[in-house]
């Protein structure tokens, strides 16, 4: 059986992906992905393969091959694909659709790329990106999958999700990734939750690529906007309203980073 991970289930065919039942299989994403051609692939997916360093296998190629996973690794992976699956439940629970997660850990990691970073650090700010909000499995389903605006209480619950990550994978990742994922709505200035403290620039880069694609999707809350639109949108939360902005909630020099790449 093959993995499968933030598509819709209408793009199957299209990607000549041999794929049963979505939810079952995701337990074997981390193991082998089996594929008629690699250039089907979404590049989000593609994303997640390169950078974990799992093997992408052509289906041609299949019978050519030995294939054996070492049990350490393979007991990782079996692990890491279960955490992926609540990730799964998380978003069908509040978009009912896929791909948030793995398009925020992409940006991520473009933008990490383009500062040059360590492989080891791009590879731990893609991890913390693809799981940053793992804690919304904690919050009760009937405030992450609300379609009206949160009151104070429910959105106060809610904004404990980034906390409740911690407590799920203090002991499956090291403290510089916890740490990213505790922090991702942390800003600039301290200005964000859930402590008020100026975070780590791997937190920042994922709370600037979550900020967009929350802004270039179909959300429950609101109109997607034109990747243009975002931009600006992200922009604006460089300069403070005296500067005819909306708050610094970004770094500027990150933020100019993250337009140069995705305009």
């Amino acid at each position: 059986m093959i993995g499968y991970y933030g598509l819709h289930l209408k793009d199957i065919n299209q990607l000549g992906l041999n794929c049963f039942d979505v939810k079952e299989n995701i337990y074997n994403l981390c193991s082998l992905l089996i594929v008629k051609d690699k250039k089907f692939l979404p590049k989000e997916l593609l994303c997640l393969y390169e950078t974990l360093e799992i093997p992408i296998i052509l289906y041609d190629d299949i019978k050519l091959l030995n294939i054996t996973i070492n049990t350490e690794l393979s007991s990782y992976l079996s692990l890491f694909s279960k955490y992926l699956q609540l990730n799964i439940d998380i978003e069908m629970a509040e978009e009912d659709e896929l791909g948030h997660l793995l398009r925020v850990a992409m940006y991520a990691k473009m933008l990490a790329s383009s500062l040059n970073f360590s492989k080891q650090e791009i590879k731990k700010i893609y991890i913390a990106a693809l799981f940053h909000d793992i804690g919304k499995y904690l919050i009760p389903k009937e405030i992450i999958g609300k379609k009206d605006k949160l009151n104070k209480v429910e959105y106060g619950i809610l904004k404990m999700h980034s906390l409740l990550a911690r407590f799920m994978l203090n002991q499956f990742f090291d403290e510089s990734i916890i740490d990213m994922i505790e922090s991702h709505h942390e800003r600039f200035m301290g200005n964000g939750y859930p402590s008020g403290k100026i975070p780590s620039i791997g937190a920042q880069i994922i709370g600037i690529a979550d900020s967009y694609d929350a802004m270039v999707s179909n959300r429950v809350y609101g109109k997607s906007k034109s990747n243009q639109e975002a931009l600006e949108e992200l922009d604006l939360c460089t300069r403070s309203k005296e500067e005819g902005g909306k708050g610094v909630f970004y770094d500027p020099k990150l933020v100019k980073n993250f337009i140069c790449i995705e305009k």
